[in-house]
């Protein structure tokens, strides 16, 4: 599910500016033939979260991290340009694990609508009809080209997550305006799924692009 290519972008990215933490976490899970132990990492940045088996994180990826961090971290570390690696308490480490397990509680199914707003932000809309926006870039995370993952929304409606196999992707939406709202959601009305199902062409139309008048929307903190 995580692209090799997207994730080493954004790693980049993440490190130039803000920074990223990689968290390394053991889970014990019981089975029929008795406990056993995963490895998992957790890569975190400020609107993103990348979660997979540490045998399933990408291996250019690995490498631009050891790149960035100088090493292959298995404590939980905060890694930015510039500035020395700095490790993450184990209370904040594992409080930010638990957060990530409990943004599934309540989720709610979420399904992509084929319009890009302002050539940057891609459409969702939940099964409660609330549209969502996310950042086409971040969402260059998965590889949807190889997968076809199951996509929700946290009830709070603050994190949109992206689930495959053991692998999980958790971006923030961006914020609409108010001016920009009504018009979202007459075009999240349409019968998008019907046009497809014809093979009329509209996939990943981008629309408003021409509305100069129309304010951008925000990233969320």
């Amino acid at each position: 599910m995580i692209s090799e290519k997207g994730l080493c972008k954004i790693l980049k990215s993440a490190y130039k500016q803000g920074g990223y933490s990689i968290i390394p976490q053991t889970l014990r899970e019981d089975g029929p033939a008795g406990t056993w132990r995963r490895n998992t990492l957790i890569l975190n940045g400020a609107t993103w979260a990348v979660r997979c088996p540490t045998v399933d994180l990408p291996g250019k990826a690995a490498v631009q991290i050891v790149e960035d961090a100088g090493y292959l971290p298995v404590e939980a570390v905060n890694i930015q340009k510039g500035a020395p690696n700095q490790l993450v308490l184990e209370e904040v480490a594992g409080s930010r694990c638990e957060l990530l397990e409990e943004q599934s509680v309540g989720k709610l199914r979420m399904r992509r609508i084929p319009v890009i707003f302002r050539e940057r932000w891609q459409l969702y809309q939940t099964e409660r009809g609330n549209v969502f926006a996310f950042d086409i870039e971040l969402l260059k995370l998965i590889d949807f080209k190889e997968v076809e993952p199951s996509a929700y929304m946290t009830a709070n409606g603050h994190l949109g997550m992206w689930f495959y196999g053991d692998s999980a992707v958790y971006l923030a939406p961006g914020r609409f305006s108010r001016n920009n709202e009504d018009k979202i959601l007459y075009i999240a009305g349409f019968d998008w799924e019907n046009q497809i199902d014809t093979e009329d062409p509209v996939v990943n139309v981008s629309l408003f692009d021409e509305d100069e008048d129309a304010p951008l929307m925000e990233q969320e903190e």
